[in-house]
């Protein structure tokens, strides 16, 4: 059952919910009363009032920290897109004549800062300059948590576990590709496998990057044990790599394709058939009514995103 539909609002005060979602983003009575500038004391009581009123446990009390239970997250989500809805009137209110002013927060994977999105924010704001933007750099775990606890407004990263507080904006495959020089071996043929890149060097993500789960499943079960000559979580630096060490690396296309055609590079097609394309989605909050200027840029990158998977 939704309880936080039937919650009384003399319990959610403001202080009592500020203190109460500053414990679940930090894990921890010390760390929010820090954040806060208050005594632990003070965090420790609103916490323990809000829910002998509410007659449940909000946490679990670990050595680790405060964990929040179902009911903890259930109210966090409630208080969380309360949160989001009230900063969006306030920013309706001074946006009166439309997309004049206001700010939007960002947060993609490493891979799509590199060009794409820098690229995007720059036609955007072509059309609306007083716009600003607030771009944050995670790796798409990270991505999804500041999407559904409301630190950022949009998310842009490859896809994950559904969760229950994510909405799926848009969604659109980008095939995995080999990385090549212009003058590289491979880089006239129509489509390569992977047991064709095992004789070159070649630059992977670090393991925790979805790009380089792939490429490691797919290895596996091809029984292919290919060594890595570089691994970073950069996506610059893997380029760089394929520029000065005639090398290879592997990306989904529509993070380099821009970046291709500045430094003269060519990427192929991985083909096999357990070789899938990955899938890209821009994520909001589920439930969330978007500001105008939020909203319409959301509609502006999924025209961006069609037009460069065309």
């Amino acid at each position: 059952m939704d309880k936080s539909a039937s919650i009384p609002s003399k319990y959610l005060q403001d202080t009592t919910m500020r203190y109460f979602l500053e414990v679940v983003r930090s894990g921890s009575i010390s760390e929010a009363a820090s954040r806060l500038n208050v005594a632990a004391s003070a965090v420790s009581r609103q916490i323990s009032g809000l829910e002998d009123k509410l007659d449940t446990p909000l946490f679990e009390r670990r050595k680790s920290g405060m964990i929040p239970t179902a009911a903890g997250e259930l109210l966090a989500a409630y208080a969380f897109r309360n949160q989001l809805e009230t900063e969006k009137v306030a920013k309706e209110i001074q946006e009166l004549q439309g997309l004049q002013r206001g700010e939007i927060k960002l947060v993609c994977t490493a891979g799509f800062s590199l060009d794409f999105i820098p690229q995007v924010i720059a036609s955007f704001r072509e059309k609306y300059p007083h716009i600003n933007f607030k771009l944050s750099i995670a790796v798409a775990e990270e991505v999804v948590r500041r999407i559904v606890e409301g630190e950022c407004d949009v998310g842009v990263t490859f896809s994950q576990i559904p969760m229950e507080n994510l909405h799926v904006a848009y969604r659109c495959s980008s095939p995995l590709m080999a990385v090549v020089p212009h003058h590289h071996q491979l880089a006239h043929k129509k489509r390569v496998t992977l047991n064709q890149l095992s004789g070159y060097p070649i630059a992977v993500p670090e393991r925790h990057i979805l790009t380089r789960r792939l490429f490691d499943a797919c290895c596996s079960r091809q029984n292919l044990m290919i060594q890595p000559a570089l691994e970073t979580t950069s996506i610059s630096s893997l380029l760089a790599f394929v520029r000065y060490a005639n090398g290879v690396c592997i990306s989904a296309h529509l993070v380099v394709k821009q970046y291709l055609k500045d430094h003269n590079l060519v990427a192929v097609p991985i083909v096999g058939v357990d070789i899938n394309g990955l899938d890209i989605e821009i994520n909001t909050l589920s439930g969330r009514t978007l500001p105008k200027a939020v909203s319409t840029f959301v509609e502006h990158l999924k025209f961006a995103m069609q037009a460069e998977l065309n």
